[in-house]
């Protein structure tokens, strides 16, 4: 056994969340080892689609324009669509059911506009066989040689003062112990969860999964604009139970080379095989010449489950680790990758001796909250599925009332046409899963690294697709396109990734320029700072000009008020009057942990 190594974290796990936290430590200048008991990254599709907030997050950190090069262009996913299947010559076949336009990607919509109009990015679909390697890649490049794939925690003790890991390299066997400050689990719930007594609350065994992954030229046969197809037959029954197909790229659109099927079945059902998934694959979508080769064939359960804590001592959870569920919605992986977002600042901060350690037991308060919202959204937009396959009628073990049930459904008669008209009404109900802008862009803090200012959030739209963008503690910083010196900017670009923090202020705000750089030297932190002035007012020298006139709509203060923007752009505090040094330093103080806080962080 070689000496010990210490470092100040530990990261376990080299999935999306892991990785993601070592390239936002590495920019902060923190640091760090990973381990992952894989020799690569994922060689199974997994979660594909990101989100407006994720792609935003990958933007501060240099990330997101490889996996735009990557992902799927927008148009080509701009539609989910409900159909019996791809092939056959029946009456029944290749027929579509419902369409419904998703992510915002659909060009000429108002959704697409919104979308636009809140987010540098639109949200982007890349399975994680594909996005995992451009994050180790980026990992590495920032903290070459401590990506440590291959290397399993065996065994790990947290002594109060540090966290004793011990790991082994699975090629030669040789096992090396290290000492950090802390250590952050993000294997998916399979080590670090568990020995720490941490426990998974919620629902369980909701229903067994499928997953094909196959390559096929589907060129022929795929609408260029569909993301994902749901199948519904009188053969092959409805919803997942028949399947659910998606493009996995490296083309995208119908020239995908590889592909997904998901089907769904009932738990303790025989496990699909790769023998068992090529006819079964060819059946569904009614292609029995199909050419396909079978790359993987992954069996798992569905579970809507979340951890009871986040922390216990100096390790921490995140992602899977902490919250599994549904895919419906997306808001795994997206979740995860904002769990490493939010604890890697308070940790650079804690580590650099520029915050008190109490500001890192608000990454539970924080990021527990958001996990139960994610967590019940993605049941609740599962379990709607259901009332999709209800509305489309077909019956177990009843095929020839099926058969009869779908000629009357597309016949092309009066009540066929309401028929399949009211169909499309029942599939417009899925908007909670492929249209929750609000879900993406709208969550936010109701405690934790902020200074409550009095005022009340927004109301929430009750199936999440409107988002009201606001400066209000707790809440992500609003993004508007700006120019200054020529250059146009969002202002989610205006923080940076150093870790520092953002003054925001207008014309009338020179006195909180002062005081708050004042206030942050005190308290050795750095800080940035955005005059924001809109058109038609001139240009003095710094400002950033909101030629839209956007800014005035979303700032929520007087021409005399500031707002301070933490590090991972969520607003911290503001206020809506003149300069005032004691209030920006004693806002500094809280948002830093140096308030009184207690353990679960309020202050």
């Amino acid at each position: 056994m070689s000496d010990t190594i210490v470092v100040p974290i530990v990261i376990v796990g080299g999935g999306a969340c892991g990785l993601s936290l070592s390239i936002f430590l590495s920019k902060l200048k923190i640091e760090h080892v990973l381990f992952e008991r894989h020799p690569g990254t994922s060689i199974q599709p997994k979660a594909h689609i990101i989100s407006q907030r994720t792609m935003e997050v990958f933007r501060q950190y240099d990330i997101a324009d490889e996996i735009v090069r990557q992902g799927t262009p927008p148009h080509q996913m701009s539609q989910v669509v409900w159909q019996t299947s791809l092939g056959g010559e029946g009456p029944l076949d290749r027929k579509v059911l419902g369409i419904l336009d998703a992510w915002g990607c659909k060009a000429g919509t108002e959704q697409h506009a919104t979308y636009q109009r809140d987010a540098p990015f639109l949200p982007t679909n890349l399975p994680l066989l594909r996005l995992e390697p451009i994050l180790h890649d980026i990992a590495e490049k920032n903290n070459a040689g401590k990506i440590m794939f291959n290397h399993k925690v065996i065994d790990f003790c947290d002594e109060g003062e540090s966290v004793i890991v011990e790991v082994e390299n699975r090629g030669d066997k040789q096992i090396t112990t290290y000492r950090a400050q802390y250590m952050f689990g993000a294997d998916g719930g399979k080590t670090v969860g568990p020995k720490l007594g941490i426990e998974m609350e919620g629902p369980k065994e909701l229903r067994k999964m499928v997953s094909a992954h196959f390559e096929a030229d589907m060129s022929k046969y795929w609408d260029d604009r569909t993301c994902i197809s749901h199948f519904s037959n009188p053969e092959s029954g409805s919803g997942r139970r028949s399947g659910s197909m998606l493009p996995l790229g490296p083309t995208w659109g119908r020239h995908s080379e590889q592909w997904q099927m998901h089907f769904s079945t009932e738990v303790g059902a025989p496990a699909l095989t790769v023998e068992d998934a090529k006819p079964r694959i060819r059946a569904l979508l009614k292609l029995p010449d199909l050419e396909l080769k079978i790359m993987g064939v992954a069996n798992w359960v569905l579970e809507r489950v979340l951890a009871d804590s986040y922390r216990k001592g100096r390790i921490f959870l995140g992602g899977d680790a902490t919250h599994r569920h549904p895919p419906t919605t997306g808001l795994g992986l997206n979740t995860a990758v904002q769990d490493a977002h939010n604890i890697a600042w308070k940790l650079s901060l804690v580590l650099k001796e520029k915050a008190s350690p109490f500001i890192l037991d608000t990454y539970e308060s924080e990021r527990r909250q958001i996990g139960k919202q994610i967590t019940d959204w993605a049941y609740f937009t599962w379990k709607n599925h259901g009332v999709i396959a209800a509305a489309i009628g077909l019956r177990e073990g009843e095929p020839e009332f099926n058969h009869l049930h779908f000629l009357g459904l597309l016949d092309d008669t009066e009540i066929g046409k309401a028929s399949r008209a009211t169909l499309q009404n029942v599939i417009n109900s899925q908007v909670i899963e492929h249209g929750a802008h609000e879900m993406d862009l709208g969550l936010h803090y109701k405690q934790g690294c902020l200074v409550h200012d009095g005022t009340v959030a927004p109301p929430m739209d009750p199936i999440h697709q409107k988002y009201t963008p606001t400066t209000r503690p707790g809440h992500r910083f609003p993004h508007i396109w700006v120019e200054r010196q020529g250059k146009v900017f969002s202002t989610q670009d205006l923080v940076g990734q150093k870790g520092d923090f953002l003054l925001v202020t207008g014309r009338g705000g020179g006195a909180w320029i002062e005081s708050a750089k004042l206030a942050a030297r005190s308290k050795g932190v750095g800080l940035q700072v955005a005059q924001i002035t809109g058109p038609f007012n001139g240009v003095k020298e710094g400002e950033y000009v909101d030629p839209e006139g956007l800014w005035e709509l979303v700032k929520g203060i007087n021409g005399d008020g500031a707002i301070v923007v933490r590090p991972d752009n969520v607003v911290g505090w503001r206020s809506s009057g003149p300069g005032n040094p004691e209030e920006i330093s004693e806002a500094f103080d809280k948002i830093l942990g140096f308030g009184q806080a207690s353990a679960n962080g309020h202050w």
